[in-house]
């Protein structure tokens, strides 16, 4: 097992690091505290992080979740606006599609299902000399350990999540003949891990099968996260 936290900020820090901005000016996220010499009016501290052993008897997972905190500082007396609207790039960086995250990828982990569970202002603070006015963004996760530090080669014509859309008219089978001899785990968007034997299996020409009872990807939306061993 290794420690995640630090990863995930990363992950964070190099999607949104540059692609930020108040206007004309950069928006710049920080671990923590923002640099003594930076004279910025608005930034985004990665801050607190929390999360939980989701592991199994073949794999280390945890539930993560981890706190944007839009900080906009300000010489008058200012409303929501500005970190209203550097949450909105934010959003749109990190879950760019349903099903989809733009987390940079990283050899070691795996971000998976990651869902924005908490969205809350903090009170206006108001003195003598500035305004400050903060919203926080609370992303959570679930992070797969890989054991590896090379990235993996991608998988031709594999996307990841796999949605009704890619089981090409079958009702119950996703093929992917890349995908045969490899071993992974199935999770349902939803419902969580699939049992493998009962709820789904291997195709044998790579892939998988679902055997829950009443499914049928030819009349309703599903989305699967796959994630090979």
């Amino acid at each position: 097992m290794i420690d995640v936290k630090q990863r995930i900020r990363k992950a964070y820090y190099d999607l949104l690091m540059g692609q930020l901005n108040n206007g004309l000016d950069l928006v710049p996220v920080v671990d923590d505290v923002k640099a003594l010499g930076d004279a910025s009016t608005a930034w985004v501290l990665l801050s607190n992080q929390a999360g939980a052993d989701a592991s199994t008897f073949q794999t280390f997972d945890s539930d993560e979740t981890i706190v944007l905190d839009i900080v906009f500082k300000s010489a008058s007396r200012v409303n929501k606006q500005v970190p209203d609207m550097i949450a909105g790039q934010i959003l749109a960086l990190v879950l760019p599609s349903p099903g989809n995250n733009g987390l940079s990828p990283d050899a070691a982990i795996q971000i998976n299902c990651v869902r924005l569970s908490d969205d809350k202002y903090l009170t206006q603070v108001l003195n003598n000399s500035n305004t400050v006015v903060r919203r926080l963004l609370t992303f959570k996760m679930h992070v797969r350990q890989t054991g590896s530090s090379v990235p993996a080669s991608p998988i031709p014509n594999f996307v990841n999540p796999i949605t009704s859309s890619n089981f090409n008219g079958n009702p119950t089978i996703y093929v992917n003949s890349w995908l045969k001899g490899k071993s992974f785990l199935l999770y349902l968007n939803g419902v969580g891990f699939l049992a493998s034997g009962t709820q789904w299996q291997f195709h044998n020409e790579g892939g998988f099968e679902i055997l829950l009872d009443n499914f049928d990807s030819t009349r309703n939306s599903y989305t699967f996260y796959l994630l090979l061993q």
